[in-house]
């Protein structure tokens, strides 16, 4: 789990070696095409590090929750105590005002503004996403000892209810059902299809996790809709190493007439990039594979499945013609003697 059970050093260290790796693919496989020519390793190669920088930006972020949430955590109880002062600096001043006016006491004096519920909504929301995304700076309630409370001072009633209700706003956080497994989860682990379903973390990352092998259920699917993989929101709940896996299977299933490597213990997927003329060499074991009967590539000698080829030399032979012994193409002799030299 990327982004929830990895400490923000290690998982730093982890998407610059993913960088640096797609880089060094990328040096080497400089040379093999046109330099204005895009291949599908390239565009998979940018598509992945695209993964690997959305998802550092999402660590970037986790650190920016982490560090409200532990300013909030250490500055709480203060600004309380010097909101409370203010509040009762402003009545006293009321007060004043009122005596010098002539005024009476015992007249009721104007409260202190205050926030409006909409904006303590809005704060008691950022608090509980805070808490319900484990960005807790410290991983427990802070203790607050006995001599700060004895010199705190005393709290009215309408206060004190309003700090219990955002206590329990914040400890109870929204909540939703998935659909797939049935379970209660908060909301921020909660991915949002399109279809309007909703899967918790753990669902969709096995539902992704099957598509890489079983292809019926690729891709990912709910509602016969497809899940989009680009979507911030579905994103955001995928390692980058699954992400980049799905990336690779969806460039193996979108080759029409796909090679495998003949090896049964190997039988890896052979891109594009990795062939030439009608052999495919495997990115993992380097055997060869020919491209026109899958088998065991057959060196200097001809695919007895490549019935074009045979057509050829059956031309060929009729003709008289020869093939030249270092690119195995069909020569006509148009003058001079048929001496031919590898």
């Amino acid at each position: 789990m990327l982004l929830y059970d990895v400490d923000d050093e290690t998982l730093r260290l982890v998407l610059q070696m993913h960088l640096e790796d797609l880089e060094s693919i990328r040096q080497s496989n400089k040379g093999k095409c046109h330099a204005d020519e895009a291949t599908d390793l390239d565009i998979a190669i940018e598509t992945y590090k695209s993964e690997i920088e959305a998802h550092a930006l999402l660590a970037a972020d986790r650190r920016m929750c982490k560090s409200i949430a532990k300013a909030n955590q250490t500055d709480a109880r203060l600004i309380n105590n010097l909101a409370r002062q203010e509040d009762q600096a402003a009545r006293d001043r009321a007060a004043a005002v009122r005596l010098s006016n002539g005024g009476e006491l015992d007249e009721d004096v104007p409260a202190a503004p205050v926030r409006s519920n909409n904006a303590k909504s809005k704060e008691d929301e950022m608090l509980r996403k805070l808490k319900a995304l484990f960005v807790s700076a410290n991983g427990e309630e802070e203790a607050h000892d006995d001599e700060e409370d004895t010199l705190s001072p005393p709290e009215s009633s309408s206060w004190a209810a309003s700090r219990l209700q955002t206590n329990l706003t914040a400890a109870n956080p929204t909540k939703l059902t998935c659909d797939s497994c049935t379970n209660t989860c908060p909301s921020t682990t909660v991915a949002h299809l399109p279809c309007n379903h909703n899967y918790c973390r753990d669902c969709l990352r096995t539902l992704f996790q099957l598509s890489l092998t079983d292809e019926s259920l690729f891709p990912p699917r709910c509602c016969r809709q497809p899940i989009p993989i680009d979507d911030n929101n579905i994103r955001a709940f995928l390692p980058s190493q699954l992400i980049g896996s799905f990336r690779a299977k969806e460039l193996e299933l979108l080759t029409p007439d796909r090679t495998y490597c003949h090896r049964p213990t190997c039988s890896r997927f052979i891109p594009k990039e990795f062939t030439r003329g009608d052999i495919g060499t495997c990115p993992a074991c380097q055997h060869e594979t020919c491209l026109m009967c899958k088998g065991a590539g057959h060196g200097e000698q001809d695919c007895t499945q490549d019935t074009q080829t045979q057509a050829l030399l059956e031309v060929a032979a009729a003709n008289g013609w020869q093939r030249c012994f270092g690119c195995r193409r069909v020569v006509e002799l148009d003058h001079g003697c048929n001496h031919m030299s590898e």
